[in-house]
């Protein structure tokens, strides 16, 4: 299917900025290489972000149990799950030991979900309009005044627009008249 008839389909909504906001979004987002509407659509999605459903929510933890199981079934996990929970308060009390080998088997995958869980954290973390990633990044008063400067630029040429007309029409009329 292609891309036109998916974006079709999204809904629309028509928003008012205030003053200012759309070149800082614009600004923001083609620093961070998005589109505006990715921008917008990234900042939403950050904090109102969809319910998660218990089937999702489940199939996510199984899927979870299931790297330590080596399978996708959910056979066992309550079990799993017991043995865990006695297992770490049994290695808290220091009455659990084991094999070389098993203690080298937990700790790859414990430093395996650890870097998971760091990388999981570093995407949460992740804000591509936090202005501390980008120290180049004009001021909020420097944008009003490049917004300013733009303006005032606009309406200097929109009168010298004025202007030339005024003189062409001038020079029209004096040409009809002699």
């Amino acid at each position: 299917m292609s891309e036109k008839s998916l974006v079709r389909d999204q809904d629309k909504f028509m928003l008012r900025l205030p003053e200012g906001m759309r070149e800082r979004i614009k600004y923001k987002a083609q620093r961070a290489g998005m589109s505006m509407n990715e921008a917008i659509v990234w900042c939403l999605e950050k904090h109102f972000p969809a319910t998660t459903t218990i089937e999702a929510k489940l199939d996510e933890l199984a899927e979870l149990v299931s790297i330590l199981k080596g399978d996708n079934t959910y056979d066992g996990v309550d079990r799993l799950i017991s043995e865990v929970r006695k297992t770490i308060a049994e290695v808290g009390a220091d009455r659990v030991k084991a094999s070389p080998d098993f203690e080298e088997l937990v700790t790859k995958r414990y430093e395996q979900w650890q870097e998971w869980e760091a990388e999981r954290i570093n995407e949460d973390a992740y804000d591509p309009f936090d202005d501390d990633n980008y120290p180049d990044f004009p001021s909020e008063e420097e944008l009003q005044a490049y917004a300013q400067q733009r303006d005032d630029f606009n309406k200097k040429t929109a009168r010298m627009i004025e202007i030339a007309k005024q003189l062409e029409a001038d020079e029209k009329a004096k040409k009809s008249k002699k």
